[in-house]
């Protein structure tokens, strides 16, 4: 696997995220909720926090965005630093696979 496709993959991933957030949006009415979007609207709290911790970590570890440039929270809605630290290792652990696999 490339860079490239690493990165990709990870917009991959946020973009089936949005699209399940959407979903789950669209069945909070009682008039659109039907069987497709149940599981999302059940799970959105949690897709639209996962997102948002996704989204930070792509913005700092591909584009090399600063966090003030990317969020300003109020004081009691800061991001949990525990899951940005399992995102990022995650992700760095496939990015130093690829480092390592160029240099062979």
């Amino acid at each position: 696997m490339t860079y490239k496709e690493l990165k990709r993959k990870f917009k991959d991933e946020q973009k089936s995220l949005a699209q399940a957030i959407r979903n789950g949006k669209t069945g909070r009415k009682p008039k659109n909720m039907n069987s497709s979007n149940i599981a999302d609207l059940e799970r959105l709290d949690s897709n639209k926090d996962t997102y948002r911790h996704q989204h930070i970590i792509y913005c700092t570890l591909f584009n090399k965005t600063p966090y003030e440039v990317i969020e300003q929270p109020r004081d009691n809605n800061a991001p949990s630093t525990y899951y940005l630290d399992q995102i990022k290792n995650k992700w760095k652990a496939e990015l130093n696979e690829i480092i390592c696999n160029r240099a062979q």
